[in-house]
């Protein structure tokens, strides 16, 4: 069956999937400064999409600039957004609404901050243990509820680290992509966690293809239905490991530099299995080293090349 796909939020995640999906994707300038204004135009956006299309459709919620630290009138405002815009949709008309999927980008660190006794299944109870995780669970209860009264499909990603070329390393997080940049600038490395803190990390196609297949599989669910799935390597690592791995690649140790900064809602230990769908999890091949070795090469392109 034909679809029609828009991706919001065009950062790691929302560019990867774009560069995934067949045929051309819609796209909706949105002033995510203003809520008001994103709000907005998050409507406009939504008319435009789904004018005379008579074909499935699926949106995918890349959205939000939030991390573990970020303070809760941030994050609630991230959620109100998407609660309206969740309002907007519940409000077409049935037999559109039966055509539909949405997808969010949730995280394993939100969710399971808290929680005991690792591997973390999506049978774990959440435990959030910071604004950014609540507000996540919230919006994942949001989605379930509307698709409940609306009838529309939905795909829940609990995401474990994302890591790519292109990281935002403005945002306070992507480790991996600081560990890197630590290597073309010189500029050492801050590490405000225990180096044997377990974290999965997943390469960013990686996770694209994933979350494709898995809006795919749901067309097959019944109406209402939101399917929640952990999205990761399932493979933990260290962060000592990965700098150690990263030293051996480039054949000299990583500059780094330890000390006090804000851990709150840090779990050290967050390893993943997934239960569900786990058939997708094959899709997941990239290796770290590879995965390092394409991050090396966009950000000594990006520092290096154009100075010359």
């Amino acid at each position: 069956m034909p679809t029609s796909d828009w991706v919001i939020g065009r950062g790691l995640l929302g560019s990867a999937i774009i560069s995934q999906l067949p045929g051309a994707v819609f796209t909706a300038p949105v002033t995510w400064a203003d809520p008001s204004q994103s709000r907005d135009d998050l409507r406009t956006g939504l008319v435009t999409f789904l004018e005379d299309t008579d074909v499935d459709w699926s949106i995918y919620w890349c959205a939000g600039r939030g991390v573990t630290s970020t303070p809760r009138d941030v994050m609630q405002s991230e959620a109100e957004v998407f609660r309206g815009f969740l309002d907007d949709v519940s409000a077409l008309p049935p037999e559109v609404l039966a055509r539909g999927r949405i997808f969010l980008a949730s995280s394993v660190g939100g969710a399971y901050a808290g929680s005991p006794s690792p591997p973390f299944t999506e049978e774990t109870p959440p435990v959030p243990l910071s604004a950014y995780g609540e507000t996540k669970l919230a919006m994942e209860q949001a989605l379930r509820d509307a698709a409940d009264r609306s009838g529309f499909r939905g795909f829940i990603a609990r995401i474990t680290n994302l890591y790519g070329p292109g990281q935002d390393l403005g945002k306070g997080q992507g480790l991996i992509s600081v560990i890197v940049e630590s290597y073309v600038t010189g500029r050492p490395v801050s590490i405000y966690v225990p180096l044997d803190t377990l974290r999965d990390y997943i390469y960013v196609d990686d996770c694209a293809s994933v979350i494709i297949a898995g809006m795919r599989r749901l067309a097959s669910e019944p109406a209402g239905r939101v399917v929640t799935k952990i999205v990761g390597a399932m493979d933990a690592l260290s962060i000592g490991a990965i700098m150690g791995e990263m030293s051996r690649l480039r054949r000299k140790p990583v500059p780094l530099v330890t000390g006090q900064g804000n851990s709150t809602g840090q779990a050290s230990d967050l390893r993943v299995r997934s239960i569900v769908w786990p058939e997708l999890d094959s899709l997941v091949s990239t290796t770290l080293p590879a995965g390092l070795g394409a991050i090396y090469r966009a950000q000594l392109a990006a520092h290096i090349l154009p100075s010359h």
